[in-house]
């Protein structure tokens, strides 16, 4: 659900070593090469980013001479995506969340790039749960994974600690969170879980959960996603939260927070257990001033079924692109987004400028590849890891064994909403009934769903 600007780092002028910035900034190619527009420029209010992204841009022309790029700042929205497709305003490549692709292939509003995939270097090696947002049934492919994150349990070690509790074995599974949280208020007098429930991140939580008691919020039904809230893993998520906040009393008394908020007090102390990623160790760390070593990550605690929320963003090519210009679209996908997850040298040169920036490096992630590959660009990484790497290690076991599941894909952020209010009032009335807030929740987001689908 979070976004984040791709990865732009210096280290790339150590590989490519190139002056000046990109010279495609107009809409005509020079002759005799293929020009394509690239979205997702950064503003001109980020300049040392910015600068960072043309330095590539201008080290994959130098590598591709017969290719021109054309960088534009605009960005994807689902408001005025058809629009500007429509009157031929797109982009060649652009980025969308991880829940479009597969609703853009059935309207035909992105290109199949299965041919130009299949010549890329390692494609044989993709992680298939990877890949499946942007694969139909038929095995065509018509995106690339740009990143990719999986929630996890995040955990505060020290407060563990104090509760009497194995720093080293976090939660496997909602009763064992259950009996954690309870154990440490009783024990500490802080919060030992929490959830958002505000700005659409309520919602986005409660999915997840919903994931690992095997639930679903949406289903096809004659051709058309339906919600699907009112079942038994949604109720036995609700029926949690609502014994851990009111029997337990193991939840603290601030039930209106978003995921900024709780991360900020789960960075202060004030909070034992969260779900999260692995990367908002970062915000952790670097905005929220958290204690590095108090930092703990397992993964998503099972409700019966090994799962986890997927989500991310997939770089995607506009179906009115020639097959020269889809080529040369994949070549950029590769080069800027892929070649740093599959080529340990590369791999190891941008984690060496982070970590001299003082940027975070170490924490695990959803890798595209196969083991493999994976293994020797995280070797390579870790070797200038400044992070607790231990740490997380219940995280890359747990999630190793887990299935991917991907977030709603029609009317995501609708849907989301919806189930805010769900959250909210198990949260702040002791009288809520989990199946009627799911009812209610249910009717907004099938009007939400139905608006989408027209």
């Amino acid at each position: 659900m979070r976004e984040r600007l791709p990865g732009l780092f210096a280290a790339v002028l150590a590989v490519a070593t190139v002056a000046g910035c990109s010279s495609g900034s107009s809409s005509e190619p020079t002759a005799g090469k293929t020009l394509i527009t690239i979205a997702d420029l950064p503003p001109t209010t980020q300049q040392n980013v910015r600068q960072q992204f043309l330095d590539q841009v201008a080290a994959f022309e130098k590598q591709n001479p017969d290719i021109d790029i054309e960088p534009r700042e605009s960005k994807w929205e689902a408001k005025t995506f058809a629009a500007r497709l429509a009157g031929g305003q797109l982009e060649t490549v652009f980025q969308v969340p991880l829940t479009e692709p597969l609703g853009m292939v059935k309207r035909r509003q992105v290109a199949d790039i299965t041919g130009e995939v299949e010549k890329l270097p390692h494609a044989s090696e993709f992680d298939k749960r990877a890949l499946a947002p942007a694969t139909d049934q038929a095995g065509r492919i018509y995106g690339l994974p740009t990143s990719e994150f999986a929630l996890g349990l995040v955990y505060n070690r020290e407060l563990f600690g104090k509760a009497g509790l194995d720093v080293d074995k976090p939660p496997a599974t909602w009763d064992e969170v259950r009996a954690a949280a309870k154990a440490i208020t009783k024990k500490t007098g802080v919060p030992g879980f929490a959830v958002p429930a505000t700005n659409n991140t309520g919602g986005w939580i409660f999915t997840a959960m919903t994931y690992t008691f095997g639930g679903r919020l949406q289903q096809e039904t004659g051709g058309k996603a339906v919600a699907t809230f009112d079942t038994e893993p949604a109720r036995g998520v609700l029926g949690l939260l609502k014994a851990m906040r009111w029997e337990d009393d193991s939840m603290g008394t601030q039930h209106l927070r978003n995921a900024a908020d709780l991360a900020k007090d789960f960075a202060a102390g004030k909070v034992a257990m969260m779900i999260a990623t692995p990367s908002s160790y970062t915000e952790f760390a670097t905005q929220f001033g958290g204690t590095p070593e108090v930092f703990g990550m397992a993964a998503l605690p099972s409700g019966g079924t090994p799962a986890t929320l997927l989500g991310g963003k997939v770089a995607v090519v506009s179906p009115k692109a020639t097959a020269t210009e889809r080529a040369a679209a994949v070549k950029w996908i590769d080069f800027f987004h892929l070649k740093p997850k599959y080529d340990p040298q590369f791999a190891g040169s941008v984690a060496a400028a982070k970590s001299a920036d003082k940027v975070p490096i170490g924490f695990p992630y959803v890798s595209l590849y196969g083991a493999t590959v994976a293994e020797p660009v995280i070797e390579a990484e870790r070797k200038h890891a400044n992070v607790p790497v231990a740490n997380f290690e219940p995280y890359e076991t747990g999630v190793a064994a887990q299935e991917f599941v991907t977030e709603p894909a029609v009317a995501g952020q609708d849907t989301y909403a919806a189930l805010d209010t769900a959250v909210q009032a198990i949260l702040t009335r002791q009288d809520a009934d989990p199946a009627g807030e799911l009812g209610k929740a249910e009717e907004k987001a099938a009007a939400a769903l139905d608006r989408a689908q027209r």
